[in-house]
C-alpha cells in the first residue's frame, strides 16, 4: 500500500475520533489486496450484509454487526467517506491515544498485567500437564493449548492496524469497534471458508516454524502429522455437503515472522445445501481445537484454564450471494485500558513444554511489538 503521509495521518486520526465516539465500525483488508474496506454498522438495521465475530465456543452467541454502509478503496477514498458520513464528529481535533489513563493509572495497569501474565504462565504449565497426560493415554490424537497475554498498549491502535496490514500482507487484517465491549483487532492467515455460488474454498493450516532468511525449511514429523490431521478432518466434514472435493499438496506459507504448512481445499457444494451450514460445520477446526473434535472441544473448555472468548472463533463478512470467513488468530481485544493478546499451538503426545511455550512467544512477538 502506497499513500501519502498526509492521507495516512488523516486516516489514523479519523479512526481514533471514531473510537472515541459512540459510533461502531469495522475496517479490514483482505489477503494480498491493496484495497481497504470500511463498514458503518448499527445494531438495529435491515441490512443485506453482516460482519460476524463468532466465539471459539460454538454454543456462545456471535456478535452480528449489521452493515448499513460499505465502502472500499484506497485510504484517501475512505477518508472522504468518513468525513462525509460522520458530519457530527470533529475530525479537526487530534486524538493522541486511545487511553486517557494518567501515569499513576498506567503503573497500576502494568502491575495488574504483570500479575495476570504470571498467572497465565502457571495456568499454561498446569494445563500442559493435563493435556499431555490425555495425549499419552491416546485419548486424543491432537489437542490445541492456548494462552492470553496482557499488556498496556503504548501505541495508537489505529496506527498499529496499518502497521499490521504492512507486516501481514498474506493475512486478513481487521479492526472492529463494538459498542461498550471494546476494540477487536487481528491478522488471520487462515481462511475458515469462502463460498462463491456453489464453490467452497478452504485451507488446512497448521505447524509453525520461524521464518528463514534463505527460505529453506525442513518440516519435522510432528508438524507434518499435525497438518495432515487438519486436512483429513476438513475433508471428512465437507463430504456430506459436497459433490466433489479436491486438495492440493502441502506448501510452506509465510505469515509475518513465522511460516506454516498449507493445503488448499476446494469443494463443489450440492445445490440444496445451506452455504453457512456447510462452513460452520468446520468450526472449530482441529488447527484450533483438536481431534476428535467434539471431545477435544469439551476438554479444552473444561481444562485450558481461561476463556478464549473470540480468539480461535471466526470473523468475516456475510453477503446474500457469498461469504468469506476467517479463523480469528493473531488477535487482540482492547477494553479501553488493557489489551489481551492470544496465541496457541497444537500438542501431540511427544510435545515438550518449553518448545510449545516458545512457539506461543514467537506468534505473539510481532503483534506485541506493534502495539
Amino acid at each position: 500500500m502506497f499513500f501519502s503521509l498526509k492521507d495516512i495521518d488523516i486516516f489514523i486520526n479519523s479512526l481514533q475520533v471514531l473510537i472515541s465516539s459512540n459510533e461502531d465500525f469495522v475496517v479490514f483488508r483482505h489477503m494480498q489486496d491493496n484495497k481497504m474496506h470500511f463498514l458503518s454498522v448499527q445494531q438495529n438495521t435491515n441490512a443485506k450484509e453482516t460482519f460476524i465475530l463468532a466465539p471459539f465456543n460454538p454454543e456462545s452467541k456471535p456478535l452480528c454487526l449489521k452493515v448499513y454502509k460499505h465502502i472500499e478503496g484506497n485510504i484517501e477514498h475512505l477518508n472522504s467517506f468518513i468525513k462525509e458520513n460522520y458530519p457530527h464528529l470533529n475530525f479537526a481535533k487530534t486524538i493522541i491515544s486511545q487511553s486517557c489513563t494518567d501515569d499513576l493509572g498506567n503503573e497500576k495497569i502494568q502491575s495488574d498485567c504483570k500479575k495476570a501474565n504470571e498467572k497465565a504462565y502457571k495456568d499454561y504449565v498446569q494445563a500442559f500437564t493435563k493435556f499431555k497426560q490425555e495425549l499419552v493415554k491416546e485419548n486424543f490424537a491432537k489437542l490445541v493449548l492456548s494462552r492470553p497475554y496482557f499488556c498496556l498498549p503504548k501505541k495508537n491502535l489505529s496506527y498499529s492496524f496499518l502497521e499490521l496490514c504492512k507486516t501481514y500482507p498474506n493475512a486478513f487484517c481487521y479492526m472492529a469497534k463494538v459498542g461498550s465491549k471494546g476494540i477487536f483487532m487481528g491478522a488471520s492467515p487462515e481462511i475458515l471458508a469462502s463460498v462463491d455460488d456453489n464453490v467452497l474454498k478452504t485451507m488446512s493450516l497448521a505447524g509453525t516454524m520461524p521464518k528463514s532468511s534463505n527460505n529453506h525449511y525442513e518440516w519435522s514429523p510432528k508438524n507434518i502429522k499435525e497438518q495432515q490431521l487438519v486436512t483429513d478432518y476438513i475433508i471428512s466434514k465437507l463430504r456430506p455437503y459436497a459433490a466433489s472435493i479436491a486438495a492440493d499438496d502441502p506448501t510452506t506459507h509465510e505469515a509475518g515472522p513465522v511460516v506454516h504448512l498449507l493445503t488448499k481445499i476446494s469443494a463443489n457444494i450440492n445445490n440444496d445445501t445451506d452455504k453457512l451450514s456447510a462452513v460452520s460445520s468446520l468450526h472449530p477446526t482441529p488447527a484450533v481445537c483438536g481431534l476428535p473434535k467434539e471431545k477435544a472441544l469439551k476438554f479444552i473448555l473444561e481444562n485450558e484454564g481461561y476463556k478464549r472468548e473470540y480468539y480461535a472463533g471466526y470473523i468475516g463478512l456475510i453477503s446474500p450471494n457469498n461469504l468469506k470467513l476467517f479463523v480469528n488468530l493473531r488477535c487482540l481485544f482492547f477494553n479501553g485500558k488493557t489489551a489481551v493478546l492470544y496465541a496457541g499451538g497444537g500438542l501431540l503426545k511427544d510435545s515438550i513444554l518449553e518448545e510449545e511455550w516458545q512457539e506461543t512467544e514467537n506468534k505473539l512477538k510481532t503483534l506485541r511489538d506493534l502495539i
